[in-house]
């Protein structure tokens, strides 16, 4: 091997294998390899993505701070870990099963957006800032010493999905840097994080969303987006399922009741609101398939004054 780190890699698709097959590409030295648990839908695509790779798997039964996978990791005698996306809480044997601990790879500006979800908060909280941030793991979520941390603007048509695919491949860069810089100087700065410093959590997000036309075009835009395209935002057309995939606020007076049609033809889709419209332009009704304006138009003969509610 090129590089004398030697490397434990943690970690859950879709963020895990982007960064481990950066890790490989710049020949750093994995020695170990922990997937998700055998139950997590992820886990045969991951176990055949690392062994394809000629990689050590780590397999465990219930959990990886399960005695018997910790105690192959510390048989591998491992600098460093790293910790790509994955959501269960690891004790403090196993964050001890390194020489130097485990770096955790999170999608915000740590103390901001703590948790599982941050990509969902920051589109729906309508944030203009954001970024990447590396830090030690300690026995609680994204708590630990700060290593690395980097921002980016957020614009007003970003989704869900590519806050997500943005700070995936920033992350994977930014690990590069980081375990490089390790290599060379044989130590990383480290800045705690405050105990009594301002920060905002980021719950798992479950379910799906209907849709409120009482709430702010503004409000609703960013739900949709928030959403997009990992959630539902959802409504009934004439008693049908209706998923509102892509749409855009519109700011104009109107006098039609909220959720009704205000205006319907092969060029637009709109929706009253609180204090606008919402102009729908791609939307999915129940299993006839995914429309635009156009499509809707003319496949349904959507009328002015119908709900979508």
């Amino acid at each position: 091997m090129d590089n004398k780190l030697k490397i434990i890699f943690v970690g859950i698709p879709d963020m895990a294998s982007v960064c481990l097959a950066n890790l490989l590409e710049k020949k750093f030295n994995i020695v170990g390899v922990v997937p998700p648990k055998k139950t997590h839908e992820t886990y045969p695509y991951f176990k055949n993505f690392v062994q394809s790779r000629g990689l050590n798997l780590i397999e465990f039964e219930k959990s990886a701070n399960d005695k018997k996978c910790v105690e192959k990791i510390k048989k591998l005698n491992a600098d460093i870990g790293v910790v790509c996306s994955y959501n269960n809480l690891l004790s403090k044997e196993f964050l001890s099963s390194t020489k130097m601990g485990y770096i955790n790879s999170h999608p915000s500006l740590l103390p901001y957006y703590r948790g599982a979800m941050p990509y969902f908060h920051i589109i729906n909280n309508d944030e203009k800032i954001s970024g990447i941030t590396l830090h030690f793991m300690d026995e609680n979520f994204d708590t630990g010493d700060i290593v690395y941390q980097e921002k980016f603007n957020i614009t007003p048509f970003e989704t869900m999905g590519t806050i997500f695919n943005r700070t995936t491949y920033m992350i994977s860069d930014a690990l590069i840097k980081v375990l490089e810089k390790l290599e060379k100087t044989g130590s990383i700065n480290r800045i705690p994080q405050k105990k009594d410093e301002k920060y905002i959590m980021a719950p798992k997000v479950e379910g799906n969303f209907r849709v409120n036309w009482k709430k702010s075009i503004f409000k609703i835009d960013c739900l949709i987006r928030a959403c997009n395209p990992f959630f539902n935002v959802y409504a009934y057309f004439r008693g049908v399922n209706v998923k509102i995939i892509k749409a855009k606020p519109i700011c104009m007076k109107h006098d039609f009741e909220l959720g009704s049609i205000v205006e319907a033809d092969e060029n637009k889709l709109l929706i009253a609101a609180k204090d606008g419209c919402i102009s729908i332009e791609v939307l999915q009704i129940g299993t006839w398939g995914v429309f635009n304006p156009c499509d809707f138009y003319y496949t349904f003969s959507p009328k002015t004054g119908e709900f979508i509610l």
